[in-house]
């Protein structure tokens, strides 16, 4: 399959768009007086690039993608999806939730990047650290950004129940026996529990993020 170029790519957002070329340049005007792009584009070059006479410059894809609502890359011919938001960091929520009950407590905001399949935020959810088992790293109320349990890497940290108690956070290693080690950080506190084989632990998620609010108690 043979690359498109940008005067059909151009051609296609156009059509899609319902938008045509005295259109852009009346838009692009609008946009240049607020200071969003720095040129208007006139109808007669937006014709040249259509007929494939010339590839735009850089800040002309990047006013023609603001118009006509479409990636920039796609726009240049790239095979990428044409959604505007591909590569781009969003903000969702995601829920905190009370690990015992799965009761949603509240919702949080949540920073991904859209081209990445593993960061769709339905992959993640939140708690409230219950004991400071974790500190410094995880103190009493702070928040740990949990991504849904996938398949399990050792030595990784992880929300987890053993025998259908409570959650616990914590790191997990697996020997090469099989036998597992849940570890604390504060292992004053919270002495290693050892012994255990993989049918003792339930692991709900990865702790892969931590919203740590106890320096600043």
């Amino acid at each position: 399959m043979s690359r498109s170029t940008f005067a059909d790519r151009l051609r296609e957002a156009m059509n899609l768009r319902k938008i045509k070329s005295s259109q852009i340049e009346r838009i692009s005007e609008g946009l240049f007086k607020d200071g969003k792009i720095k040129k208007v584009i006139k109808m007669p070059i937006i014709t040249d690039y259509l007929k494939g006479r010339y590839e735009a410059a850089q800040s002309n894809i990047y006013a023609l993608s603001l118009i006509l609502d479409v990636n920039e890359v796609w726009l240049m011919g790239e095979d990428v999806p044409m959604d505007r938001s591909f590569g781009r960091t969003k903000v969702a929520e995601i829920d905190i939730i009370n690990a015992s009950t799965n009761e949603v407590i509240q919702k949080i905001p949540f920073s991904y990047r859209t081209d990445i399949a593993e960061e769709d935020p339905k992959n993640f959810f939140a708690v409230y650290a219950a004991d400071n088992s974790m500190a410094p790293l995880l103190d009493i109320g702070d928040i740990a950004i949990i991504k849904k349990y996938q398949k399990f890497v050792n030595n990784k940290t992880y929300l987890l129940k053993i025998k259908n108690g409570n959650p616990i956070i914590r790191k997990v290693i697996k020997s090469d026996n099989g036998n597992i080690e849940l570890q604390a950080l504060n292992m004053w506190n919270f002495p290693t529990q050892t012994d255990l084989h993989f049918e003792d632990i339930e692991i709900l998620g990865e702790v892969v993020k931590v919203e740590n609010k106890s320096a600043f108690k």
